[in-house]
Order: C-alpha cells, then sequence, then structure tokens
C-alpha cells in the first residue's frame, strides 16, 4: 500500500499530460487564426503525442530498462515544462508545433515504460497499477476536453495553454519529492527476451482498440453534422470527445481493478473485448443513420469505458511474458509503439470515408472488422504469468 501511495504524484503528472493533450481540440478555429495555420496544420499538433510514442517509446523502455524508470520520467518533467511553457509565446506555426513536439515526449517518457512501474511497485497489483496509471491519464484528456472552452471564454487563448502548463509543473515538482523513493535496480539489465512472438496478438488488440476510439472523435464533428447544425453542433461535437475520454478513464480505473481482485483476468478481459465490439457497432450506427443525441452519447461512454479497458488488460498480459521488470517496462514500451503506429494510420484512412452519409459504409465495415478481430482473439492472450526455467526446476 505504501508504495501505491509513491504513484499519486506520478498519476497526477499523468493526468496534466492528458489534460494538456485534447485543451487545445475545442478551440482549433482560433489557433488556425492565431498561427495562420489550416486545419490540417493544427490536427497535425494534436496528433504529436500519438506520434511520439510511436517514435520515442522504445527510447524510454530501454533507458528504464538500462538506468532506472526514475531516469525516464525526470525527462518526460523536463519535456512537459519547457515545452507546454514555452509554447505560450510562440508566435508562429513552426514554432508552436516544434514545442508541442517537445511537450508531446513527455508522454513516451512517462507511460512507454508503465510495466517496469507495475512490477517495481506491487507485482500482485499490476493490472490495478496499470490501469490507474492509463486512466488517470484519460482522465485529463476527458477534463481538458470538458473545460477547454470554459478556459478559453475567461482567459483567451494564452490562458488555454497557460493552465497545463500551470499544472505540469505543480505536478512535476510534487513527483520530484516522491522520485527519489522509487526502486533503482532491478534483477537483469539484459533485454533478452524482453519479445515473445505471442506478444503480437496483444499488439493487435492495442492498435485496433486505440486506432477506432480515436477513429471515432475524429469523424464525431462530422458525422453528426449530418443531423446537426449550428452551436448546437459544436457543443455536442464537444461533448462526445469529453464522454468518449470519460469513459476510457473510468474504465481504466475500474474493470481491471475489479477483475484482478476478483480472479477474472481471461473471462474479464474476453467480456471487454465482447462489449467493445457490440457497441463498435451500435456507435457507428447511431452516429452516422440516427440523430438520438442521447443513444450517441451513451454508445460513446459505453464504448470508451469497456474498450479502454480491454486496452489496458491487454497492455498488462504483456508483463506475464517476461520475469524481470527491466524487460517489463521495454515489453509494454513495444505495446504502446505498436498501438500508436495503428493510430497513425487507421483513423487517417478510415475516417476519409465519413465525408457523405453514403460513402459512411465503407469506413463502418473495416472498423468492425478490425474490433471484431481483435475480440475473437481476446481469449488467446496470457492471463497469467508464466513460469521461469528456474521456478519450474525449483517445484521439480
Amino acid at each position: 500500500m505504501d508504495n501505491l501511495k509513491k504513484l499519486v504524484p506520478y498519476w497526477f503528472f499523468v493526468f496534466t499530460i492528458g489534460f494538456g493533450w485534447f485543451i487545445l481540440s475545442p478551440v482549433i478555429p482560433e489557433l488556425m487564426a492565431h498561427l495562420s495555420a489550416s486545419l490540417s496544420e493544427i490536427v497535425l499538433v494534436l496528433s504529436v503525442y500519438g506520434y511520439t510514442m510511436a517514435i520515442i517509446g522504445l527510447v524510454a523502455g530501454v533507458l528504464s530498462a538500462k538506468f532506472t524508470v526514475k531516469s525516464s520520467i525526470y525527462l518526460a518533467m523536463a519535456f512537459s515544462i519547457a515545452g507546454l511553457f514555452i509554447r505560450i509565446f510562440a508566435t508562429d506555426y513552426s514554432e508552436f508545433l516544434i514545442l508541442s513536439i517537445i511537450a508531446a515526449s513527455a508522454y513516451p517518457f512517462s507511460l512507454a515504460p508503465v510495466g517496469s512501474i507495475a512490477e517495481s511497485m506491487d507485482k500482485k497489483r499490476s493490472a490495478t497499477i496499470t490501469g490507474l496509471s492509463i486512466g488517470f491519464l484519460f482522465l485529463g484528456m476527458s477534463a481538458g476536453a470538458l473545460l477547454g472552452p470554459y478556459i478559453y471564454l475567461a482567459f483567451s487563448l494564452a490562458g488555454i495553454m497557460a493552465f497545463p502548463a500551470a499544472l505540469t509543473v505543480i505536478a512535476s515538482i510534487w513527483l520530484f519529492v516522491y522520485l527519489p523513493q522509487y526502486p533503482e535496480k532491478y534483477r537483469g539489465k539484459s533485454l533478452r527476451g524482453a519479445f515473445k512472438p505471442g506478444m503480437v496478438k496483444n499488439w493487435y488488440i492495442g492498435l485496433s482498440m486505440a486506432s477506432i476510439s480515436i477513429l471515432f472523435g475524429d469523424i464525431a464533428a462530422t458525422a453528426l453534422g449530418f443531423h446537426f447544425t449550428g452551436v448546437f453542433l459544436l457543443k455536442l461535437s464537444g461533448v462526445m470527445g469529453g464522454v468518449e475520454f470519460m469513459g476510457s478513464a473510468l474504465g481504466a480505473l475500474i474493470l481491471p481493478f475489479l477483475f484482478e481482485r476478483y480472479h477474472l483476468i481471461r473471462s474479464g478481459t474476453v467480456l471487454a473485448g465482447l462489449v467493445s465490439f457490440i457497441f463498435a457497432i451500435v456507435l457507428l450506427y447511431t452516429l452516422v443513420y440516427t440523430d438520438i443525441a442521447s443513444i450517441i452519447t451513451a454508445s460513446f461512454f459505453i464504448f470508451g469505458f469497456f474498450g479502454n479497458a480491454f486496452w489496458v488488460m491487454a497492455l498488462n498480459s504483456i508483463i506475464n511474458y517476461v520475469d524481470d521488470p527491466a524487460r517489463a517496462g521495454f515489453a509494454t514500451s513495444m505495446y504502446s509503439v505498436a498501438t500508436n503506429i495503428g493510430v497513425a494510420i487507421i483513423p487517417v484512412v478510415l475516417s476519409a470515408d465519413f465525408v457523405s452519409i453514403t460513402k459512411s459504409i465503407y469506413g463502418i465495415i473495416p472498423a468492425v472488422v478490425i474490433v471484431l478481430i481483435a475480440f475473437a482473439i481476446s481469449p488467446t492472450i496470457l492471463a497469467g504469468r508464466r513460469k521461469s526455467s528456474v521456478e519450474t526446476a525449483q517445484e521439480a
């Protein structure tokens, strides 16, 4: 329990990363005007978090394995503070993009080696720790998306950029105090054995669930525009994004803990995959073909709730393939990289089909198939730790 208390500052820091990620999404038109940038250029800014994980994730995993988890987190704090604070004063798009990339680098350095954090702090509660770590990230994303418009109305564009910068400084100071108490050493420093072929199934679940979740956020405003207009459309689009992230946060915070507490790791993972598949269909249908805002909103929440829990359980399952915290961090880094490669490709390809109701079916079918395959392979991922050769010999 003491180790879990030490993680509270880390979870708050992760929350600030999520908060600073999507707080700008409600003010895209204002950013376009301020930076004299196109819509695609601003969307690129909002996407750099995924790209940094795909590019830097393995570096963070190696760093945490060869040195300590702390070294990776120290870099995350430095990048987040520098990028977010200096970005407030950016006057053109190039500066804004570069500083956003610096700030976004905090994401892989803080979360890619989450397996090492979970294993070194309390391996018996690894699913709970992993779920809380991812849950607080999404809770921050939800809070940023929901509160962004109100912060902008109260403090203008400069205020909406300064707010997450101030939060990350507070979080970094708090984490800095506790970080020296985090574990220093692991049983081994070699990364040999960190990859197992079976992990590829987990990677697929991770990239499919994350990609389809981002796809829903990307197409929300366009698809809602088939049935709604004006200010109501603007507010509803913001609500949908916030609700999905809130569902994702609560799903990651609650379900892995319950599955682990009641020894339902395998059945819980399959259940999360099944509900994700069902509500992917429900959400796509209601979003594109109906104007029932209440059902669309509920579908966003439920898909986020079970979909992100499914993602977390697949991530935590990765730890079962290795027997050392150092390798666990590198293994979860590989999972995060695979996930974000999917995020960089799948939503971009499929979202182009949601420009009209008639064309949407060409995006709906592959999206449903992607989630169906993830559900189909969910019973095959590891639900418990494999015994090492040493453990097997000892039992014999």
